[in-house]
C-alpha cells in the first residue's frame, strides 16, 4: 500500500495522540514523548515547533514544563494537523499533469478524478478528530488485552 502520510506527519499524529492520553494540566517533556513513541529527539523538536505554531500544542516553560494539547482532542482534526505541515497541497495533481498543456480528454479525465479523490480524502481527514483516533486505540488495546485468553 502506498503511504498516505510522510514520516513527519505520522510522528506528529503519534505525538498528538500521546499528549491526548496524558492527564490534563500535566505537561510532558519532548524527550518523554520521543522515548515513548520511538521518535528521534531533534526531529520531534522540529515537529512540536510546527504543531505549536499551528496552535495545536502549547509549551510550558520552567520546572515541570513541557508540552500539552492547546485544544481538546475533539477539536483537533487529522486534516488540521496535515495542513500544519503541508498546507492544502498534500493531494495535488502531479507536476507532470499540471505542466502538460495538452487539453486532451484523457488528461481532463485524470485531473477530474484526482480532484474528486483529493476532496474525498480531505473530507475524511477533516471529519476525523484525535478523539476518534483515541476511541479506536482504546478498542484495539482492549482487543489485544483479551486476545491471549481466547
Amino acid at each position: 500500500m502506498m503511504p498516505l502520510f510522510s514520516a513527519k506527519m505520522e510522528y506528529a499524529l503519534r505525538s498528538i495522540l500521546y499528549l491526548a492520553q496524558q492527564p490534563s494540566g500535566l505537561p510532558v517533556q519532548s524527550r518523554d514523548i520521543a522515548e515513548a513513541e520511538h521518535i528521534p529527539g531533534p526531529y520531534l523538536d522540529q515537529i512540536l515547533a510546527v504543531l505549536k505554531r499551528a496552535g495545536l500544542v502549547r509549551s510550558i516553560r520552567g520546572v515541570g514544563g513541557g508540552y500539552e494539547l492547546a485544544r481538546s482532542p475533539a477539536q483537533i482534526t487529522v486534516g488540521g494537523i496535515l495542513r500544519a505541515f503541508s498546507g492544502s497541497k498534500s493531494f495535488e495533481p502531479s507536476e507532470a499533469l499540471v505542466k502538460d498543456s495538452a487539453s486532451t480528454t484523457t488528461i481532463q479525465c485524470i485531473r477530474d478524478f484526482q480532484k474528486r479523490t483529493s476532496e474525498a480524502i480531505w473530507r475524511l481527514l477533516d471529519a476525523t478528530t484525535i478523539q476518534n483516533l483515541l476511541e479506536q486505540k482504546r478498542l484495539l488495546d482492549q482487543a489485544q488485552s483479551i486476545a491471549p485468553y481466547l
